[in-house]
C-alpha cells in the first residue's frame, strides 16, 4: 500500500538510511544531510526537519518546508517536501514542492502517485492558490508526473521549465437536480411509464459518485428517488421546502400559471429582465406563487450553508473542506425556483427559457476553495438520454 508519511521519530531507522544515501543535488533538489551518521540524524538532522515543518528557528531567507517519505508497504521509495509559501526566490526558483524517488523504483509510478497525495496535503499548507513547480528541461519523467497530477507550463528559460497546478482543482460541490418521473397527480405518485423512467435515472445516475439523496416530501418525486436510493443503497431525506409550488390570483392572467406567464412576458411583452424586477409585474406580485418562491429560496439558501456554501449576493463564500455530490428529486416548478435563485436569473425567465423534462438530469458545480468567494457553474442541463424511449416528450407542470 502506499502511503506519504510526514517525518518522524518512529521511524528513525529507514529515514536515516534513506536520507543518507539520497545525493547532494539531483535535479535542483538538495540533501545536506547525504553520508550522514545516524547519530546526526537522530540529534540534528530530524529535529531539524520537524522544526522546518513548525517553523521553528529559521533564518530569513528560509520558509517553512515539511518533509514527507513516500512508503509502499515497509519500504520507503521516496521524499517529498512542501514550501508552506513562497518567497522572491522560490517564486522565481524552486517552487512549493520538491521531491525524489530513489532510482530502483522510477518508472514505477511512484512520482505520480506520491505527488498526488502531496498535493492533497499542499491544499492543507500552502497559502497561494496555485502550485508552482521548477523542473530541469532535461527531466522528462518530472514533467510527465506533473502533468498527470494537473500541471501546465507557464513558461521556460534556457535550463528550466515552470509548472502551476492549480490547488483546488479537483475540489468540487456537485448538486444534481433531478425531475420526478411522468406523474399520476390525483395519487401523488408515479404512472407505470413514470416508475419505468426513474428507474432509467436511477442507472443513469448511479456512477456519479452521489453522496447524499434529498427529496421532495410529495409522493411523486420521493418515489422517483427511491429508485436511486435502492440502487445506491442510500438513505433519503425529505425537503418540505422543495414540494411542488401554487400558483393563482384574482388579478393575474391565465391562472398565474408561471410557465405561461413567463412565454407572454417575452414573446408579447418584451419585458427587460435586465432593467424591470419581474417581481413587480402584476402577474407575479399578486401571484401566490411568490409565497413558494420567497419560501424556496430561503430554505435553499440554509441547505447550502449547511453544505458550506453562504449566499451572498450573487456568490457564494465557501466553508466547505472537500468534494462532494448530492442529489435532489423534486418538481419543474419548485426546481425552477431553486435554480433561478442559485444562479442568480429571474424566475420566469428560468420557466420559460430553460425547461426541462421528467427525470431530466441538472448538474450545477461548486468550486470548493476555503474562505473564497465562488459562484456556481452549469455542469450539464435537461440531460434525458436514458429516457430516450420512454418519453412523451416536454411536459410542463400543469399542477400541484
Amino acid at each position: 500500500m502506499i502511503k506519504l508519511i510526514e517525518t518522524n521519530f518512529e521511524d528513525l531507522e529507514k529515514e536515516w538510511e534513506f536520507v543518507r544515501d539520497m545525493p547532494e543535488d539531483e535535479n535542483g533538489l538538495t540533501n545536506s544531510w547525504h553520508g550522514i551518521s545516524r547519530e546526526d540524524f537522530e540529534k540534528e538532522a530530524l529535529p531539524r526537519m520537524i522544526k522546518d515543518s513548525k517553523g521553528e528557528d529559521l533564518p530569513d531567507w528560509k520558509v517553512p518546508e515539511t518533509f514527507y517519505f513516500l512508503w509502499d508497504d515497509d519500504t520507503i521509495v521516496g521524499q517529498f517536501r512542501i514550501r508552506h509559501f513562497l518567497n522572491e526566490a522560490l517564486r522565481k526558483g524552486a517552487g512549493h514542492i520538491g521531491y525524489f524517488i530513489k532510482k530502483e523504483f522510477r518508472g514505477k509510478g511512484y512520482g505520480t502517485e506520491g505527488l498526488k497525495l502531496t498535493l492533497k496535503e499542499a491544499k492543507k499548507k500552502v497559502s497561494e492558490e496555485e502550485i508552482y513547480f521548477r523542473v530541469n528541461k532535461d527531466n522528462v519523467a518530472s514533467m510527465k508526473v506533473i502533468e498527470r497530477n494537473g500541471g501546465y507550463s507557464v513558461g521556460h528559460d534556457d535550463e528550466k521549465f515552470y509548472f502551476r497546478i492549480d490547488k483546488y482543482k479537483d475540489d468540487k460541490f456537485r448538486f444534481i437536480f433531478v425531475r420526478h418521473g411522468e406523474p399520476d397527480y390525483k395519487n401523488d405518485t408515479l404512472t407505470g411509464t413514470g416508475d419505468k423512467q426513474a428507474e432509467a435515472a436511477a442507472y443513469r445516475l448511479k456512477d456519479e459518485g452521489i453522496d447524499e439523496i434529498y427529496a421532495s416530501s410529495m409522493g411523486r418525486a420521493y418515489r422517483t428517488a427511491s429508485f436511486t436510493a435502492d440502487l445506491l443503497n442510500k438513505p433519503i431525506t425529505k425537503l418540505d421546502f422543495m414540494r411542488e409550488i401554487r400558483w393563482g390570483g384574482e388579478n393575474v392572467s391565465d391562472g398565474g400559471h408561471p410557465w405561461t406567464l413567463g412565454s407572454h412576458m417575452i414573446d408579447h411583452e418584451n419585458f427587460d429582465f435586465y432593467k424591470n424586477d419581474w417581481k413587480e409585474h402584476p402577474d407575479f406580485k399578486e401571484n401566490s406563487v411568490m409565497d413558494y418562491y420567497n419560501l424556496i429560496c430561503k430554505e435553499m439558501d440554509k441547505f447550502l450553508d449547511n453544505q458550506g456554501f453562504k449566499h451572498e449576493g450573487n456568490r457564494y463564500l465557501c466553508n466547505a473542506t472537500e468534494s462532494k455530490t448530492v442529489a435532489l428529486f423534486s418538481h419543474g416548478g419548485s426546481g425552477g425556483c431553486a435554480l433561478s435563485h442559485i444562479l442568480s436569473l429571474p424566475f420566469p425567465y428560468v420557466c420559460t427559457v430553460f425547461p426541462y423534462e421528467y427525470t431530466s438530469i441538472i448538474v450545477l458545480e461548486f468550486p470548493v476553495k476555503p474562505g473564497k468567494y465562488v459562484h456556481p457553474r452549469v455542469e450539464l442541463f435537461n440531460d434525458i438520454a436514458h429516457i430516450k424511449n420512454i418519453s412523451s416528450g416536454l411536459q410542463i407542470q400543469k399542477e400541484a
